[in-house]
């Protein structure tokens, strides 16, 4: 495989060296691309359809979260919750966590045979900022986007220091260090980064009360011990040409998996890797044409045990292995036709395989795979205050047992004005897809190899509307949306089957308001549809937040948060109270060097963010950053 990776990739580079111009347009309007790593990002709002939020980071704040989930916890219509084999499970408006693509500078995480993407093994590290599609989604960024799309957007190297160590300690043995190197050297840049993470669990609240399967204090089976490895490598090439290199190895030897505090199990992962390497080259092929070329692979390698409870063993049933990779090619092509007008195109391509191994169903090693292509066409017009952008996406796939391919349509369409009071309108429809995971088409006990994928049409009107007077100024942002899910993959008589339709709709503002200090105030709405055959499950109809950050004396910034998330029902139609959690941190840089301590869940308020999973208790973070020449 890394053979044909790296001959894929020198053909891809050679063709567009090829093509590469050297006429006298090109010369007066020479560029100098900055990769930042391997970036597929859209500039602009409009190029990602519908309304887009984004994380910024400020260099001067330390970061009191050790992993993505807890950075996008906080985000309008965005849920975490923990439990179970994949660890966190993000839902954006409704939608599942194997239902929104997760990425990394552009370039697709893979999720494994399962399909899910873990927030908790994602490090934290240099973040410039978060981008979250929560509506419809652009062809652009391919098929799999049904959910929605995160994408995590890394720091460029800079010319300030060499070096950067961190430190963040938190209750029950709970510790992330990291080292990092980094530096803009003209020509080529690098970036070398290493962590790790360790902890024996969260604290759970005083007023939890405990089960016989769980003896409250410390969350039982919580143990992991994470290493990370992640390096990037960009070069100029003839003063507008770009190529750039990134790689990464994450293992743990230990990660134990919580059970719910009403069954009796331990399970865990005794052998856990990723691996994945990138390529990307930027080209500069007319004075108006660019290329970009993306080639990527990533592989995740796990051993999964349980405790046998007849022989009293520990960790001796189900020793499971599974190897699942993904390889991914991404073309495309932005074209500026004129002043207002400007086309992007390309083609993406995606093999997804899988080999398992068990003393259960699969005593000889047995794998399959499925291929994916996308081609896909972007426009985008502008007249006056109006902008028009409209595009499709085509794909197909196949895996090994289906005689026939599998193809759709997947259009988009959006609308957006911009008064002279920068008042902002738009307007923009979807039509997503996902694919069946290998899980869902392969697993020998429940697989079905004719499923096909899941659709949703996807609407939403967005309104955002800055304001000043005097000394008070702001901005009020508002989002409704209307979605239209068919073709659901749902387990019946032990076999999974596209069956379910869901409709479903909802409201999101938020405000932010300056005055003395800067105020933000959230506020979500989610329902179901009577018609739907479903019901909304361990998300709130409703949730809230309120944040608070002021610059204290001597330069301390203190930021303080309040989240309130309604009553959840679950499969077992049980509800989940509601609950309010209160946060705050406080932040000092001195130089070269930044401090951070913060309490999280100040009353140590008893909570369950899903059903048997309670939440953490109150905690305390203390972290310590500094640069280095």
């Amino acid at each position: 495989m890394k053979n044909k990776l790296l001959v894929i990739f020198i053909l891809l580079i050679f063709a567009n060296f090829l093509f590469a111009s050297e006429d006298d347009t090109l010369k007066t309007h020479k560029r100098h691309y900055n990769l930042e790593g391997i970036r597929v990002i859209a500039d602009r709002p409009e190029e990602t359809i519908g309304a887009i939020e984004v994380l910024e980071f400020d260099p001067i704040l330390s970061l009191p979260e050790t992993n993505i989930a807890a950075l996008v916890d906080n985000v309008n219509g965005l849920h975490v919750s923990t439990g179970g084999k994949s660890g966190s499970s993000l839902s954006i408006r409704g939608f599942a966590n194997d239902q929104i693509k997760i990425m990394l500078d552009g370039r697709p995480l893979g999720g494994g045979y399962f399909g899910n993407v873990d927030l908790n093994t994602i490090p934290v590290s240099d973040i410039k900022e978060i981008q979250i599609l929560k509506g419809p989604v652009s062809s652009l960024y391919g098929s799999d986007t049904m959910g929605g799309v995160v994408n995590i957007i890394t720091e460029s190297p800079s010319n300030t220091s060499w070096l950067k160590m961190g430190t963040e300690f938190k209750r029950n043995n709970t510790n992330k260090s990291f080292i990092s190197s980094a530096r803009d050297l003209g020509l080529w840049d690098y970036w070398l980064y290493a962590s790790h993470y360790q902890t024996d669990g969260f604290m759970l609240s005083k007023s939890f009360e405990p089960t016989s399967n769980e003896n409250g204090g410390e969350r039982n089976n919580c143990d992991r011990d994470q290493w990370n490895f992640q390096s990037k490598l960009n070069f100029t090439v003839f003063d507008f040409h770009s190529i750039g290199f990134q790689t990464g190895y994450t293992f743990m030897n230990k990660k134990e998996i919580p059970s719910s505090i009403y069954e009796n199990s331990l399970r865990k992962f005794t052998d856990w890797k990723r691996y994945q390497i990138s390529t990307l080259g930027s080209f500069q092929l007319r004075y108006n044409l660019t290329s970009n070329v993306n080639i990527y692979f990533d592989r995740y390698d796990d051993t999964y045990a349980e405790y046998n409870p007849n022989t009293g063993e520990m960790y001796s049933i189900w020793p499971s292995n599974i190897k699942s990779w993904i390889f991914g090619a991404h073309q495309k092509f932005d074209w500026e036709i004129t002043g207002s007008l400007n086309s992007s195109f390309g083609y993406r391509f995606e093999k997804e395989a899988y080999q398992r191994k068990d003393d259960g169903n699969y005593p000889d090693w047995y794998g399959n795979q499925q291929l994916k292509h996308n081609i896909f066409y972007q426009t985008e017009f502008e007249y006056k205050l109006f902008n028009l952008t409209a595009g499709s996406g085509f794909s197909f796939f196949k895996q090994n047992d289906r005689e026939n391919w599998i193809s759709h349509f997947e259009p988009s369409a959006g609308i957006y004005y911009a008064n002279p009071s920068n008042w902002k309108l738009s307007l923009a429809f979807s039509s997503n897809t996902k694919y069946p995971t290998m899980h869902h088409l392969f697993s020998s006990s429940s697989g079905n190899s004719s499923l096909t994928e899941e659709r949703a049409q996807k609407g939403e009107f967005n309104l955002l509307i800055p304001y000043s007077s005097g000394f008070l100024s702001g901005s009020l942002n508002q989002s409704v949306y209307y979605n239209h899910i068919s073709g659901l993959i749902e387990k019946v008589s032990g076999t999974y089957l596209n069956i379910n339709k869901i409709d479903s709709y909802g409201y999101e503002a938020s405000a932010k308001i300056f005055f003395l200090w800067e105020h933000q105030i959230d506020y979500s709405f989610l329902k179901y549809s009577d018609s739907s055959n479903s019901k909304l499950l361990e998300v709130p109809k409703h949730s809230a937040s309120l944040t608070e950050r002021v610059e204290l004396p001597y330069t301390i910034n203190m930021e303080y948060k309040t989240i309130w998330n309604d009553v959840r029902h679950t499969e077992e139609n049980i509800m989940l109270p509601a609950y309010l959690l209160h946060s705050v941190y406080f932040n000092k840089k001195l130089s070269r060097y930044k401090f951070m301590f913060g309490v999280e869940n100040i009353f140590d308020v008893n909570f369950q963010e899903k059903y048997g999973y309670p939440g953490e208790g109150i905690n305390f973070i203390l972290s310590l950053e500094g640069e280095f020449l």
